[in-house]
């Protein structure tokens, strides 16, 4: 079984200092079972031999396996003889993928193993590997747990200032009367609908998983600021998507308003054509008997009539104000 083809993505023991040691599988192999320091291992659960480090190597439970291994997942908690499994969602930022793609983070806890996996890469668990590498990451595998969350909940934000600067920027252009794209706006609630839909959820799991004893006192109080924090990502969610809906809301009464005045201004001008479409049959009838026909002034007669109606018309209706 090699690295490359396995789902054996890294593997570190913790030194309790802050750092780590970076482990092959093979080392890893060896240490799970009798090494008492502290170990995380990361996985990639779209191989085949997955379950052969589930089962296997880890000794899990088939159910805590099948919780592990699920295909569609949403944030979570659930408690296991020894240990917790939950869920995590992560913001999705390989390249030419979309943000709102969102990473499951599936994670496998007791008080002295951590087993993570994913289906993509996850730009928040590179960044936990790189405070181990430097030696200023987590002492414990609860810790560590609670940095990988806190980071993932620092990529949320990030997306979420984004998300208000786009939309403060349409809001602007509608206040300066700029032209607003009606799908500049549904780029912007799409990925508000998809963050809340994950995220409210996984505050509460956050919340909850602050207060579960399996998890050391420093974790505890990681999580609950990650859950604090993600708490005002979520309502800010809420507030913008309010706000993209009066946006939608001005834009689409803004539409109606130029409408109706293009349909009002057309209402004026065939109501003013209507007599003169009138008197223009009238006298366009082929049969005998039309005034003025031998008549060589009558023709200029006519246009100063229809030039005194439409004046009368439009006296009319500027009093009336119609126009």
């Amino acid at each position: 079984m090699t690295e490359e083809r396995s789902s054996f993505v890294a593997a570190y023991r913790l030194d309790g200092q802050g750092g780590g040691q970076l482990l092959t599988h093979d080392e890893l192999t060896g240490a799970w079972a009798s090494d008492d320091a502290p170990l995380w291992m990361h996985l990639d659960f779209t191989h085949n031999d997955v379950e052969h480090y589930l089962s296997q190597l880890a000794e899990l439970d088939k159910n805590i396996v099948e919780a592990l291994l699920e295909e569609d997942t949403r944030p979570r908690v659930a408690h296991f003889p020894g240990g917790i499994n939950t869920t995590l969602r992560g913001i999705n930022l390989n390249p030419g993928a979309s943000p709102e793609d969102l990473i499951s983070l599936r994670v496998w806890l007791t008080p002295n193993r951590l087993i993570t996996l994913r289906r993509r890469p996850l730009q928040s668990i590179l960044r936990v590997r790189e405070y181990l590498d430097a030696g200023e990451g987590a002492r414990t595998v609860s810790e560590l747990f609670a940095g990988m969350a806190d980071a993932l909940v620092d990529r949320v934000g990030e997306r979420t200032h984004q998300l208000d600067e786009w939309l403060a920027d349409l809001e602007e252009k509608q206040l300066e009367d700029e032209p607003v794209d009606s799908d500049d706006i549904a780029r912007i609630r799409r990925p508000l609908i998809t963050l809340r839909r994950f995220m409210d959820p996984q505050f509460h799991c956050l919340s909850q998983l602050a207060e579960i004893g399996l998890i050391d006192e420093t974790g505890r109080l990681w999580l609950r600021e990650a859950a604090n924090q993600l708490y005002r990502y979520v309502e800010d969610f809420r507030a913008m998507q309010e706000r993209a809906l009066v946006l939608q809301e001005q834009l689409r009464n803004d539409q109606d308003e130029k409408l109706n005045a293009r349909m009002y201004l057309l209402a004026i001008i065939t109501t003013i054509f209507l007599p003169l479409g009138f008197l223009t049959g009238l006298l366009g009838i082929n049969v005998g008997g039309i005034p003025g026909a031998d008549n060589p002034w009558a023709f200029t007669v006519f246009v100063v009539l229809v030039l005194a109606i439409v004046f009368v018309q439009l006296v009319f209706f500027r009093k009336r104000r119609w126009w």
